[in-house]
């Protein structure tokens, strides 16, 4: 079953954001989920040919978003 591209699109922000805010839970967490998330994507790229960088920039499109509001709520509370 393939799923569509929009929502492997907003998975891929989702995950990011949530690794992002996982440095709540502890600081090391992001850094590791951006590890285990690069090495995922460049593996896919090299069996599938999948094009990574697209889903790099949209993992990061999802930690920007989520910096800014970690930033925003620490600034207005």
């Amino acid at each position: 079953m393939k799923i569509p591209e929009s929502l492997t699109k907003i998975g891929h922000m989702l995950f990011g954001a949530a690794s992002t805010i996982s440095v709540l839970i502890h600081p090391i967490l992001p850094a590791l989920s951006l590890t285990l998330y690069t090495l995922y994507e460049l593996d896919e790229e090299w069996r599938l040919g999948d094009e990574a960088y697209e889903e790099l920039r949209e993992y990061g499109y999802g930690v920007s978003a989520a910096l800014i509001t970690l930033i925003l709520m620490r600034w207005f509370m």
